[in-house]
């Protein structure tokens, strides 16, 4: 249940386009993701696409292009800041 859940969250946050959802998101699901690597779950990152800009730091407008794209920046700092929490937390 929790990895269908965590896989689930992370192609939410990779391919929203918002940056304040991206900024408030990334804490909480670095952390979840770290979670479910440490009990032997695998949590893939989606393909980001190149070339695309959804999923990056947009002015005035909030609005994606194409939701259903992960960006490969957004993909890569998620992944980094899992590794970040996977470090921090208690053996």
């Amino acid at each position: 249940m929790y990895a269908e859940f965590a896989r689930v969250l992370v192609v939410w946050h990779c391919r929203t386009g918002h940056s304040v959802v991206l900024a408030l998101s990334e804490g909480f699901v670095a952390t979840a993701v770290a979670l479910a690597r440490r009990a032997g779950i695998e949590v893939e990152m989606p393909e980001p696409e190149s070339g695309q800009a959804s999923g990056g730091v947009h002015r005035d407008v909030q609005v994606p292009s194409n939701p259903r794209i992960a960006s490969a920046t957004t993909v890569t700092a998620l992944d980094a800041r899992a590794r970040e929490m996977d470090r921090w937390m208690a053996r």
